[in-house]
């Protein structure tokens, strides 16, 4: 997921979205884009990126790439 957040909120934003479980942040930048990784079931994964969108702080939110694997105990 690409987000772009308020410069002068980046680091509330970051805090917010490491408190969701299975966000994981790659990068930042000074401007307020970020890369993040969702790991979770897919059912509720995207309630998860929906809820972005409600992070104090939060601009924009696009799912760039979506991948699902079952697990051995699900095969």
């Amino acid at each position: 997921v690409v987000i772009h957040a308020r410069p002068e909120k980046l680091a509330g934003v970051e805090a917010q979205l490491l408190d969701l479980p299975g966000v994981e942040i790659h990068a930042t930048a000074e401007d307020g884009r970020m890369v993040v990784t969702v790991e979770d079931e897919e059912s509720r994964m995207g309630d998860t990126v929906m809820s972005f969108h409600s992070v104090d702080g939060v601009l924009s939110a696009s799912l760039i790439y979506h991948h699902f694997e079952e697990s051995e105990a699900q095969q």
